[in-house]
């Protein structure tokens, strides 16, 4: 697939669908991904997720499960066997109504509980779990690309099922 680098911050503006420019001449569909950078909390040499772009115009097509991608200046070629798609965007608002439905769930639950006080993973239903559990492994991948050198930004991030 056709790749862009672009600063961390432009890729997250562009995850949290956010108006954003690209000063390229291009039509199609692009892997952006964040430069590689030293800024605190923010992600380097990832991919973020795929844009179609046209007359400065982006649209955002799907967030990617994160992955390396050492930059390059302009427009290069990244393998596509690499992209993997995540069936929802983790920075948009499906994400909280993935975790509206386990909090529904959770305070309706009136069964048994494992020693740690926990719903047993066997009796939450499939469609409330695994949309839950692969956000949890987006942002444990996430994490790994992030500049956070005293664990700060790590420790933000809550998994919401304690076992993967």
């Amino acid at each position: 697939m056709q790749t862009l680098s672009t600063s961390p911050e432009k890729l997250l503006t562009i995850l949290l669908g956010q108006p954003a420019t690209l000063n390229i001449d291009y039509t199609g569909l692009l892997l952006l991904v964040a430069e590689k950078n030293e800024q605190l909390h923010l992600p380097s040499e990832m991919a973020g997720c795929i844009i179609y772009f046209d007359k400065n115009q982006i649209t955002f097509v799907s967030l990617v499960h994160p992955f390396t991608v050492c930059t390059q200046p302009g427009i290069f070629q990244t393998d596509d066997s690499q992209i993997h798609r995540e069936p929802y965007n983790w920075f948009g608002p499906q994400s909280l109504v993935i975790e509206k439905k386990l909090q529904d769930f959770s305070k309706n639950y009136d069964g048994p509980l494992t020693n740690n006080g926990d719903i047993p993973r066997s009796l939450i239903p499939d469609n409330i779990a695994e949309p839950v559990i692969l956000s949890d492994n987006y942002w444990y991948d996430y994490t790994k690309f992030v500049n956070d050198p005293d664990n700060s930004f790590v420790a933000k991030i809550k998994p919401m099922f304690k076992q993967q």
